[in-house]
C-alpha cells in the first residue's frame, strides 16, 4: 500500500509503515496496490470511511513476514495473537504512549487506553484512573496500569477537570473485550483546547507510532525466541499448543521490564 497515493518503481520500496515496522509484508496485498479501493488508505487519508482497526483485520490487505517455521514468522504470528482484538482508532487523536481522546461532546473530552498497550501488559490486576473532581494539570500523574511486580504510571494528557470514571473498564479482566462505546478509562471538562495540546498524532502519525511500537515489541520477542531455541515454540505458538499471552513470560522478566519502559515510557 502506497501511503503517498504515488507509484513506486519497485514492489520492494512500497512506503507501506506495516512493512516499514517489520510487522506485516505486502506480498499478499488482494488489491494489487491500488489504494483507492482499500478501507484503510482512506482512513489514513482521513476520509472518514473507517473509524478503526482490529490488528487481524489488517492482515487481508497484507501479509505476515516470512515462514510461521522461522523465527521472524514465529514472533510475528505470537504479536498478532497478542493483539487479536485490540482496535486502533483513525477516527481520533492519540496521544502516546497511553492514551485516545474524543471530544464530540461539548465541553468534555473523553480519554481511553491504547489497546495494545493494555493487551502487552497483561495479566493487569487493575487500572487505577483519577477520581471525579481532580482538577489535573497536562503530564501530572493520574493514575496506573497495576500488574504483578510492576505499575505503569499514566500522566494527564489534557488539563482539566475529572467529571466521570469508568469503572467497568477499570475492573474488566481484558479491558479490550468491552465493546467499541464502552471502552473509555474517563471524562474531563477541558481546560485548554484539544488543538493545542502537544504531543498529539493523527491519521498518518498514529499509524507509525503505532507500527513503531510493534516494531520495537516484535523485535523484542523474536530476540527472545532466537535465544531459547525449541524451548520458546510453546510460548509464542510454533508447536501448536497453547498460546502465551504474557510477554514477561515470553521475554523473562529483565527484558520485559526493559521493554515496557521502552514503549510506556516509564
Amino acid at each position: 500500500m502506497d501511503t503517498a497515493g504515488t507509484a513506486t518503481s519497485s514492489k520492494e520500496e512500497l512506503p507501506c509503515i506495516w512493512v516499514l515496522s517489520g510487522v506485516l509484508s505486502y506480498h499478499l496485498c488482494d488489491r494489487n496496490y491500488e489504494c483507492e479501493g482499500c478501507e484503510l488508505y482512506h482512513a489514513l487519508s482521513g476520509e472518514g470511511r473507517a473509524s478503526c482497526h482490529h490488528a487481524e483485520e489488517l492482515a487481508p490487505h497484507l501479509k505476515q513476514i516470512s515462514d510461521a517455521e522461522s523465527p521472524l514468522g514465529q514472533a510475528g504470528a505470537h504479536l498478532l495473537h497478542l493483539l487479536a482484538g485490540c482496535r486502533l482508532y483513525l477516527d481520533r487523536p492519540y496521544r502516546p504512549p497511553h492514551f485516545w481522546l474524543t471530544d464530540t461532546e461539548t465541553d468534555v473530552v473523553t480519554v481511553g487506553l491504547d489497546g495494545s498497550l493494555v493487551r502487552m501488559l497483561s495479566p493487569i490486576r487493575r487500572v487505577v484512573s483519577p477520581g471525579p473532581g481532580l482538577y489535573l494539570e497536562r503530564d501530572q500523574p493520574c493514575g496506573w496500569i497495576a500488574r504483578q511486580h510492576l505499575a505503569v504510571p499514566l500522566k494527564m494528557p489534557i488539563a482539566g477537570e475529572v467529571l466521570e470514571t469508568n469503572r467497568d473498564y477499570a475492573e474488566a479482566n481484558d479491558p479490550c473485550g468491552l465493546p467499541e462505546g464502552e471502552d473509555w478509562l474517563f471524562r474531563v471538562r477541558p481546560a485548554e483546547p484539544l488543538e493545542d495540546v502537544s504531543g498529539i498524532v493523527r491519521a498518518e502519525e498514529t499509524l507509525a507510532w503505532y507500527a513503531d511500537r510493534l516494531r520495537t515489541v516484535k523485535q523484542a520477542i523474536l530476540e527472545a525466541v532466537v535465544a531459547s531455541g525449541d524451548s520458546a515454540l510453546g510460548p509464542v505458538l510454533a508447536d501448536g499448543g497453547a498460546p502465551q499471552t504474557s510477554l514477561e513470560h515470553v521475554l523473562g522478566k529483565p527484558a520485559f521490564e526493559d521493554l515496557v519502559a521502552r514503549i510506556a515510557h516509564c
